[in-house]
């Protein structure tokens, strides 16, 4: 039921893996510099969202470790999801509460790093892996001033420095996921990726979207699931 589209997802991440590369090599090739690596993984404090699909692309290839660090991460969400008035304090609480992303292995590396959602794919640094993980409300005025006039405008998206091409095009994707997922589906799910991991994993929540939106609507709501990490757009 699902194979087609989490199959599909996986082409299109290939491909975007390749858009990726060849804007890198571009940029590069004039003089540019991308400070992504192995084990740079400062962007792994930021929470990560996705559509269900890819969530469930990741549920599939879990092993017995990474599910449980998942539960914990969850669970730790949960704890504090009274917290959570706005984006601006889930993204703070995420950072500074819920910890990093559940899947890093112990050596800082992604631990679903083929399977990892167009979000983390499409987040490209044009600066040291050290500004990836700064709280930036702790800069000083003249520090922010002096980030933000070392950017390169042309390319990232402004005031941050991530590349901007590549996120809006991740953006696509996504959008184009989760249009498929409606029009087979009647509902589409976008949240929380270790979250969305865990309602597959603990709760089989590709068995019950089928059924259709009022039913699962229904599902999570009975089973106290529905939270701010969920996006569930109405019909």
């Amino acid at each position: 039921m699902w194979q087609h589209l989490t199959d599909a997802v996986g082409e299109q991440q290939a491909l975007f893996d390749r858009e990726i590369q060849a804007w890198i090599d571009r940029y590069t090739r004039g003089g540019g510099t991308i400070f992504c690596g192995k084990g740079c993984f400062n962007c792994c404090t930021l929470a990560v969202n996705c559509t269900f699909p890819e969530a469930l692309r990741v549920s599939l290839s879990l092993s017995s470790l990474q599910a449980e660090r998942v539960r914990d991460h969850a669970a730790r969400l949960m704890d504090r999801m009274h917290e959570v008035a706005d984006l601006k304090s889930y993204l703070r609480i995420h950072r500074q509460e819920i910890g990093s992303c559940p899947f890093l292995d112990e050596g800082g590396s992604c631990g679903i790093y083929g399977e990892r959602p167009f979000s983390c794919r499409a987040l490209i640094s044009t600066r040291e892996n050290y500004w990836c993980g700064l709280d930036f409300s702790t800069l000083s005025s003249e520090e922010k001033r002096d980030f933000v006039e070392s950017l390169d405008r042309e390319v990232v998206s402004f005031p941050l420095h991530y590349v901007a091409e590549t996120q809006d095009r991740g953006q696509v994707l996504e959008k184009g996921v989760a249009e498929e997922m409606t029009r087979r589906f009647g509902l589409s799910l976008y949240g929380d990726l270790p979250y969305l991991v865990h309602l597959e994993r603990e709760h089989r929540l590709s068995s019950i979207i089928p059924l259709g939106y009022e039913i699962t609507m229904s599902f999570l709501d009975q089973n106290s699931l529905l939270n701010p990490f969920l996006v569930i757009p109405d019909r």
